[in-house]
Order: structure tokens, then sequence, then C-alpha cells
């Protein structure tokens, strides 16, 4: 069988040598017309399983699965193709492009997946072995198998089929980041204390690279999937007149739902746009939903450390009342718009953090809280599925089936903090185009954390340079560059 994108590791694997092996194929700029990719695809299955691309799905499913090892490890040394932004932005706008772009999908996801699968399957210090990470790897060549089992879509009716499936692998996938934190978790209690610190930066270079391949990943498919509907002002899931005051205030009403469920009380948020008004200057294209998670995971942040600095202020008041909450230093949030950037700057008075901690705020599973429970995930959900719970409750209340004070729909517990990948995460989210997230601390009163966004042009087109330089405008591959730091 061909030889895997990764080579298994030793317990003794220096951060060198994993570097060495994380090496990605050359990019390259041609993407394979459908027709011949198409027939490309079926004859590679041909030569690596006989008979199956014309056998009927039962019969091709179950001789796909008995040389799925082989198949993995042939997909993974293939090139991923990179897509760029204008190209998936003419995909969401031109409806006679969707069954294009399926077939792009339907030859593209299974050697991405693959790729991510055949890495996990090398992690060091027995990573592969946990269950968190176990169960994301068979998720995923069940999404590879699927794949293959299907014929690429090659009529109006075939990519409808298509586009429910890249539905449902969307939302299989949301658990993909709470799974592999569990699994890291787990896997972490077996470290011994002289190997604790090659555990940490392999961890976290294979979660870089892997997180920004799954975020990439999400996006052609989203953009696939959104583009199924008409939605005045976006083009699939990227929105060409995107507010960034409004999705904050989406993002602070779900961090302040999370904070009350969990502390009981919630700071409150100030909004201030210095330099323009609520409707004017602040607009530009971005991914809303992308920006509502970043959002999301600094306010989070921000309010368990208030609450927990200033829980002495509430001796004698009533945790659950107004005058609780006045107590409370707000949390304050300033939006600047610039020629390149739009800048969200988040100010809280949460204590700060320690000068010697800031470089390890940015290592995966770094956290100050407790950790969860690697032996279960009930009650525990993303901030992907928040996201979508908190909206069913919006949707239920405007359709008058529930009131501020209670709802039909109920928001499942989740975990205000404690895994150790939001503010990561969230930096691969604004590093995938470009942009940044930076933290200014003063210890003993408080953290400012900075969001840079960069503009995606004008519907995609005239990219700034740092979007061009982008993981999201190449191939979704963490690619070092001057200036540009893991963690």
């Amino acid at each position: 069988p061909p030889t895997p994108l990764l080579s298994p590791y030793t317990r003794n694997t220096s951060f060198q040598l994993l570097n060495k092996h994380l090496v990605e194929p050359a990019i390259t700029t041609e993407i394979m017309p459908v027709s011949h990719m198409n027939m490309a695809m079926r004859t590679w299955l041909e030569r690596l399983v006989p008979n199956a691309s014309h056998a009927s799905s039962v019969i091709r499913r179950k001789a796909l699965s008995k040389n799925v090892d082989v198949i993995l490890g042939a997909l993974a040394t293939k090139k991923a193709t990179p897509v760029s932004l204008k190209e998936l932005y003419r995909y969401g706008q031109v409806p006679s492009l969707r069954l294009h772009h399926a077939q792009f999908l339907h030859r593209e996801v299974p050697i991405r997946v693959s790729q991510r699968v055949m890495e996990l399957r090398c992690l060091p210090f027995r990573l592969s072995e946990s269950h968190g990470v176990r169960e994301v790897i068979d998720n995923y060549t069940s999404y590879v198998l699927d794949l293959l089992t299907m014929d690429p879509p090659s009529s109006e009716d075939e990519v409808d089929m298509f586009q429910r499936y890249m539905k449902y692998l969307l939302q299989d996938n949301t658990e993909v980041v709470q799974t592999m934190a569990l699994g890291v978790i787990q896997a972490k209690r077996s470290i011994s204390k002289e190997e604790i610190g090659d555990f940490r930066r392999l961890v976290d270079l294979v979660l870089v690279r892997f997180f920004t391949a799954r975020i990439g990943l999400r996006f052609i498919i989203e953009q696939f999937v959104g583009s199924a509907e008409y939605k005045s002002g976006f083009s699939g899931v990227i929105e060409s007149f995107c507010n960034p005051v409004h999705i904050a205030q989406r993002a602070a009403e779900d961090a302040t739902q999370l904070c009350r469920q969990h502390k009981d009380i919630a700071p409150r948020v100030q909004f201030h746009t210095p330099t323009a008004s609520f409707s004017d200057d602040m607009h530009f294209t971005y991914i809303p939903h992308h920006l509502h998670y970043m959002l999301t995971e600094i306010l989070k942040n921000s309010m368990r450390a208030t609450v927990e600095a200033h829980m002495h202020k509430l001796n004698g008041v009533g945790i659950n009342t107004a005058a609780a909450a006045l107590a409370l230093p707000p949390i304050k949030v300033v939006f600047v718009a610039g020629n390149e950037d739009i800048t969200i700057k988040v100010i809280d008075e949460g204590g700060g953090i320690p000068r010697s901690e800031i470089k390890a705020i940015w290592n995966f599973f770094h956290s100050s809280a407790e950790a969860p429970d690697s032996e279960s995930k009930d009650g525990l959900h993303s901030s992907e599925e928040m996201g979508q719970w908190v909206n069913l409750i919006r949707d239920e209340r405007q359709n008058g089936g529930g009131s501020s004070s209670g709802s039909n729909v109920l928001l499942p517990p989740s975990a205000l903090a404690g895994y150790g990948v939001g503010l990561p995460l969230s930096r691969l989210f604004a590093r995938y185009f470009g942009g940044d997230i930076t933290l200014s601390s003063m210890e003993g009163f408080g953290t400012d954390a900075y969001l840079h966004i960069p503009r995606l042009g004008t519907n995609c087109e005239a990219l700034p340079a740092p979007v061009q330089m982008s993981p999201g405008e190449l191939d979704s591959t963490y690619v070092p560059y001057p200036g540009y730091t893991a963690y």
C-alpha cells in the first residue's frame, strides 16, 4: 500500500521530527476538470478495489471496508486542491455551478478527510488510542466510505441528494472539537511530568494543523450547503455586508446565557463605535458564523473572569437580582473600522493574566478552569451547537412559542470553560483568512483582547495581502510565514 501521509511516532519523537513529518505536498493552482476528475476517481478506485466502481452500493461498501486502510493511505497522499475565495463566492452566486461544485466536493472531501485520519492515527504518546480520538477517526473513516460508495452527482436531483448528505456530515461533525478535547485530556492524565512538555508541544503542532484543515473542510462544505437557498446579501455562508456590531450583540447574548447557567450571574456588555455609527462604515465581506464563534469565546472568558474576580462584591446581594449585575464591572466591546481591518477590542476587569502565562494561553488544553470529565460528555456541548440552540430559542420566541422567561426549547448545559480549546481555536479561525487575536493584560486588573478581522475585498475580489497569504486562500494548511507564530 502507498506510504501514509505520516510515519508512526515513538514516545520519544522530538518536536523537530514531528515538524519534518508534517510537511504538506506542494500547492497546485490548477483544478482538474470535472469530467476528468470523475473518471480519474473511478479509475483510481478500480485499481485499488477491482470491480468496486461497477458494483451495487452495498457490495461496493463491503469491498471498500475490507480495503479501508489501503484506500485511506492512498487518498491521504493526494494533494488537497486549493480553492480561492473568489471561486467559492462565485459558486454561491451562480446556481448553474452547483453541479460542478458538488462533483468537486465528491472528489475533494475524501482526500481531505483521509489526510486527517492518517494524521490522527499516527499521533504520539498513544494519543490515537484515547477514546475521543478513536471516535473521531471512526467517524471520519465512515465519511470517506460513504462518499466512495456514492456515484458522483450528475443531475440536479442527485445534487440535491448529495447536498442532504453534506448537511448531515456538517451536523454529525459538530462535536469533533469537544471529542478531541476529551481525548487529549484523557491521554494527558497518563503522561509523566518529564514528558508533559514534549506532549504539549507535539499536541499543539498536530492540532493546529488538524483544526486549521477542519475549518477549511467545513467552510467549503458550508458554502455548498448554504448556496442551496437564496438569501439576500449572501453567497452561501459569505455575507457581502457583514455587520460586526450586530454579530457581537448576538454573541454577547449567547455568552451571557452560558455564564448565567454556570455562575448564576453575568456582567453587562456595553458596545462602543467611536469612529462610526452602528449602521455606517462597519459593513464588510466576511463569514458571520466564524465571527460569532470567535466573539462568543472571547466574551465567555471575559465574563467568567469578571464574575470570579468580583464575586466578593455580591455578599449580601441576591445573586439573581439586577443589583447584583450592576455590582459587576461591565465588559466593553469597541469597534473600529480601518482601511484593511475591522478591529474589535473586548475590555474586561477580570483580574488579568500573569505575564508569565500569556504565551501558555494559546496552547491547546491550557485552562485556568477545572477540566471536564473525560469519561462522559453528558451535558457538554460545543459553541457551534450552542449557537444552533440559541437560534432555536429565538425562533420559538419570535413565533410566539415562548417568552423571555421561559421557552419550550430548553437550552442544553454547556461548558463555560475547562477544555482549553476556545481561545487557540478562535485564533485559528481569525488567522484562517489572515486576521489575528492578541491579548494585552494587566495582572491585578483586567485583560484587553484584540480581534483583527481583514476585509475580504469586495465580494471576495481584490483581496488584501494578508488574506492572499492565509490558509483560507490556499489549501487550508497551516503554513508559517514571517510574523506568524503557532503559539
